[in-house]
């Protein structure tokens, strides 16, 4: 069994390719608004706190609205995911477990056994990524023209959950502020750290991010196939 951790997870976000009134972290699947999933999840890993930044106007009846659970912990985000990331940070619990968790609150469909699989990667790296090889052909294009193709073989499609030492994340987001850097993910932030070892976590189930509407279908489907498995 993998050790416990806290997890961290940013829903501040606008969604603004999603479109619609309701923000995507709380539009219903299922019966649950996608958030709700999300952090299900990662307590079924062994999550021993969740803390998750939403926009302010939201934060007041998020246990009313999304999840009423003693381990969460509802925090108002910033406009940029760092800051969010740090806001939640802010209010995990310090202590004899030092490992921290970031998933995205929009992947709600991610597996408990690979979230585990992220975390037992940390007993011999700093860090840990699920993710999978790039398996279709990449192309460079510009100008509406193919330029030329991609060389795959060393290629890892990044996603959530990324996990690692608290105190080396701690350093990552203070060096971060100090250089004005804006990372596009929370490893982008600690590979900037001299000697760190981050381990690739090839996902074994799928973890799709729910990012337009037409994404609603399948996060549906298989929410669905695994309520009935």
């Amino acid at each position: 069994m993998s050790a416990a951790f806290h997890a961290l997870v940013p829903a501040a976000g606008r969604g603004e390719r999603f479109g619609g009134d309701v923000r995507k972290q709380l539009v219903e699947i299922e019966g649950r608004p996608v958030l709700a999933w999300a952090i299900e999840r990662l307590l079924r890993a062994g999550a021993a706190s969740v803390a998750v930044a939403l926009p302010g106007a939201l934060v007041p009846g998020a246990e009313e609205s999304v999840l009423s659970d003693e381990r969460v912990r509802w925090v108002v985000g910033a406009d940029t995911r760092q800051a969010s990331v740090a806001a939640c940070l802010a209010v995990c619990p310090a202590g004899e477990r030092e490992i921290v968790l970031i998933h995205d609150g929009a992947r709600p469909v991610v597996h408990p056994d690979d979230v585990g699989r992220c975390v037992a990667a940390l007993a011999d790296h700093d860090g840990a990524v699920l993710g999978r090889p790039v398996s279709d052909t990449l192309k460079l294009a510009a100008g509406g023209e193919i330029q030329g193709t991609v060389d795959r073989a060393y290629l890892f499609r990044a996603e959530t959950p990324q996990a690692f030492s608290r105190a080396l994340f701690e350093r990552a987001l203070v060096q971060a502020r100090a250089d004005a850097f804006a990372g596009t993910d929370e490893a982008s932030l600690v590979e900037r750290l001299p000697g760190v070892r981050i381990a690739a976590v090839e996902a074994e189930h799928p973890n799709p991010k729910l990012t337009t509407r037409a994404d609603l279908g399948l996060v549906a489907a298989l929410l669905r196939y695994d309520r009935g498995s």
